[in-house]
């Protein structure tokens, strides 16, 4: 990715600031009880410029940009708060219904050879709806399973389908047991390519042959490369 300087940044990040700028406002106006209508007021000033921007601004510059920091503020507001639940849940609502209308903008064409899955019991599936975002605009098929996937459903949806990759996201250590991946090694239609994503998962307890991903682009970036060996391997 690139910064506010970079070649592909640009004119995209000013918008970024504007959108950042009216969450935090209104964010700021709820904490302080200013008014009490501000739930549909901030649906109504998220939901729209968040679509505009991924669509001008690209999947993964929004999400590391704007939306994955907005939203980590809102928890950690929650988190010392014990308030701002209806306000958490309401932006997530807006943020998940913009993703999908981004996957929706570009459909894939080919075979769906990556497979998205949360772990067993996990079920903060935001960052996965990016995910399946993020390869939809680079013209990257996949499948999506959603939240707290059983792991003996997730391998038999592995040996049905046979993707070239599965990508398991945990956000809590709770829900970070590295059997599921070890199960996932063990299918009879391995993946060539595991990914455990999202900050549960140590990388000291993952077994050999998993990949954790440092970012989204990194995600993007390796479902995208394993899709294009397969496709190459099979024409040759």
């Amino acid at each position: 990715m690139t910064g506010p300087g970079g070649a592909r940044g640009g004119s995209r990040w000013p918008a970024l600031i504007a959108i950042g700028g009216v969450v935090g406002s209104i964010l700021a106006n709820v904490a302080s009880n200013l008014a009490g209508n501000l739930l549909s007021e901030l649906a109504a000033s998220v939901l729209g410029p968040v679509t505009i921007v991924l669509a001008a601004g690209g999947v993964v510059a929004t999400w590391e940009g704007l939306l994955r920091p907005v939203l980590a503020g809102i928890g950690e507001r929650h988190a010392a708060t014990a308030g701002l639940i209806e306000v958490e849940h309401l932006v997530s609502r807006c943020v998940s219904e913009a993703l999908a209308a981004a996957s929706r903008a570009k459909v894939p064409t080919g075979p769906a050879r990556i497979l998205l899955s949360c772990a067993d019991e996990e079920q903060h599936t935001l960052p996965l709806e990016a995910l399946a975002a993020a390869l939809a605009e680079g013209g990257v098929s996949y499948r999506m399973l959603g939240a707290r996937v059983p792991v003996a459903a997730l391998v038999e949806a592995v040996n049905r389908t046979g993707p070239a990759a599965v990508v398991l996201w945990s956000h809590t250590r709770a829900t970070a047991d590295p059997a599921q991946l070890t199960a996932l090694l063990a299918a009879p239609r391995r993946p060539l390519l595991v990914l455990a994503a999202g900050p549960g998962w140590r990388a000291d307890t993952l077994p050999a042959g998993v990949v954790r991903p440092v970012d989204l682009a990194e995600a993007v970036s390796l479902s995208a490369a394993v899709r294009d060996s397969l496709d190459q391997s099979r024409r040759d």
